[in-house]
């Protein structure tokens, strides 16, 4: 986004099986879900809403697979559209 790398940090609580996760800038290690951290791994979509929140343009599309909002940044292209990491399998590189 924009040249800037941003990473989900995994939190795990001592004496408890809770995880969280945290959306955090490369560059600063800034966390970006300072208010309120994602209790399971975060989607796209979810990503997405923390960057627009925080004024950073996110470019999107849709997995022609499953249909889910993804982010282009992370998606690979495949044959006349786009596949996220929701459904890539190395196995589809073959038939691009």
């Amino acid at each position: 986004m924009d040249g800037e790398q941003y990473f989900v940090r995994e939190l795990v609580w001592n004496g408890t099986d809770g995880r969280s996760y945290d959306l955090v800038s490369c560059r600063d290690e800034e966390v970006l879900t300072e208010d309120e951290s994602f209790d399971s791994y975060p989607t796209d979509a979810q990503i997405t809403v923390v960057l627009e929140g925080h004024g950073i343009d996110v470019e999107s599309e849709t997995c022609k697979i499953c249909r889910k909002e993804i982010l282009l940044a992370t998606a690979h292209r495949h044959d006349n559209g786009w596949v996220g990491s929701c459904c890539w399998d190395e196995r589809l590189r073959m038939t691009a």
